[in-house]
């Protein structure tokens, strides 16, 4: 019995032995078999695809996944209208500067957009194909845009526009032109390389936004805003004198100021000195020729109780004892106020206030961007 139990065992090892490898062959060849359908199916569905755009694919962010080369033409002519019509901007600070895409021919090429993302879509290896097709993963392509332009017309256009760009620095100034402050801000100098903004610009071109963020050195202005605090204008006209806080009227009186014969000076001044109880000081000049060298303070004097001296020759602020005269045009230049109110005015002003002497509103009779010549 034990002679024959030892045969029997290793007849039923070799018997498992040949099984298992039975089962590994089969599996072998069915896993083959497996692989070769998938890879025949994988293969016809490529080639069913051929023809049209693989999922993932855009141009210049429209999808045209699915689509033939026709359908992905019509729909990129639509989706891209408004970029089409968008025109060319440089924007620096607040302003922009813009053109129109008929006046630099600027257009879109849909068939070059179209071909570009084909020719890039199809051009991924096969295996590589099947491989994202089987995990549902397609090859993200997003193509650039692609326009024609005339080249000279768009140089031209950005030399002219760097002309605005370009700046020299310029102070704040207070803009009295319509009779009521405005208080203009200080603006930078401004400097831009014409080569590097062309380079931006070509580069735009190629970018549905269209939009140069324009890239400047700067020198800052030599005075801001800030210095402005109060001032004073007076309005020839309208016979009228405004103490301003900045753009905020603190109050207004009417004036008598100077004849056609001896008019007041119209500019930028600034009150020079501050006198209290004046003694008038004969100026030499034709009209005052019978009047004594000076007066004392007291009711006679021409210059009443208070004087504020400018820095335009002879030119006062005072007050007078011809009250009459308020509201015409009968000075030597000077201006004249009721004593009540050039002794309110005294009070509220201090030296170095600028005067700001104007022929009428609309007509301020000077260049108000100057800076004056006392101004540092």
């Amino acid at each position: 019995m034990k002679a024959v139990g030892i045969p029997a065992k290793s007849l039923g090892w070799l018997s498992d032995k040949k099984l298992s490898r039975v089962i590994l062959v089969l599996g072998g060849l069915l896993l083959l078999a497996f692989l070769a359908v998938m890879l025949t199916y994988l293969l016809i569905q490529d080639a069913f695809a051929f023809g049209a755009f693989p999922s993932g694919v855009k141009i210049v962010g429209v999808k045209v996944g699915g689509l033939n080369k026709t359908e992905a033409l019509q729909k990129v002519r639509t989706d891209l209208a408004d970029v089409a019509s968008k025109p060319l901007t440089l924007k620096i600070d607040d302003e922009e500067y813009k053109v129109s895409p008929e006046e630099i021919k600027l257009t879109l090429d849909y068939e070059a957009m179209v071909e570009k993302a084909y020719d890039k879509a199809w051009s991924v290896n096969i295996f590589e194909r099947m491989f994202r097709r089987f995990l549902n993963r397609p090859k993200d392509i997003n193509e650039s845009l692609v326009s024609t332009d005339d080249r000279d017309r768009v140089h031209g256009w950005v030399s002219e526009a760097i002309n605005s760009i370009n700046r020299h620095p310029h102070d704040a100034y207070i803009d009295v032109t319509s009779g009521k402050p405005v208080i203009v801000k200080a603006k930078d100098g401004r400097s831009a390389s014409l080569e590097e903004l062309i380079a931006d610009t070509e580069a735009a071109l190629r970018r549905p936004d269209r939009t140069v963020n324009v890239h400047v050195g700067r020198v800052p202005p030599g005075m801001t805003d800030e210095v402005f605090g109060k001032f004073i204008i007076i309005n020839l006209a309208e016979h009228k004198l405004t103490l301003y806080q900045r753009e905020q009227p603190l109050a207004e009186f009417p004036v008598a100021c100077g004849s056609a014969q001896y008019p007041t000076p119209v500019g930028i001044w600034k009150i020079v000195s501050k006198q209290r109880n004046p003694t008038w000081r004969n100026p030499g000049t034709a009209w005052a020729r019978s009047m004594p060298p000076s007066i004392p303070p007291g009711p006679g004097n021409p210059l009443g109780t208070r004087a504020l001296a400018l820095n335009a020759s002879g030119v006062l602020i005072h007050g007078t004892p011809s009250p009459w005269s308020i509201g015409s045009s009968v000075s030597h230049g000077c201006v004249r106020m009721y004593m009540s109110n050039v002794e309110q005015l005294f009070e509220m002003v201090e030296e170095n206030t600028p005067v700001y002497v104007i022929k009428a509103a609309g007509d301020p009779g000077f260049d108000v961007t100057r800076k004056p010549f006392w101004q540092s």
